[in-house]
């Protein structure tokens, strides 16, 4: 069985710019440009966690939170001590 590490990003739509960073209880802030309308937004956090853990868009998937600000996503492959490794390389 692969790994897969499971990230809690707390989502704020709309924002002036996309950014990504980690909030000090390990979970994640995303703001991003995006309208929370139509998948959007969830669409868009996607692709910047793909972005700052290098990983391909396809080997994310929204497991929780699809219409909420909490969100959870599974990244196949990574581990989440490597997805952290990943996160914190990427600033």
């Amino acid at each position: 069985m692969s790994a897969a590490a499971r990230l809690r990003v707390r989502v704020t739509p709309r924002s002036s710019r996309n950014r990504l960073e980690r909030r000090d209880d390990g979970t994640l802030q995303a703001w991003v440009h995006a309208a929370p309308h139509d998948g959007e937004a969830n669409e868009a956090v996607r692709d910047l966690i793909a972005e700052r853990l290098a990983v391909p868009k396809s080997s994310l998937r929204l497991v929780a939170g699809a219409s909420s600000r909490e969100k959870t996503f599974e990244v196949e492959g990574l581990d989440l001590d490597e997805a952290d490794r990943r996160l914190r390389e990427a600033r």
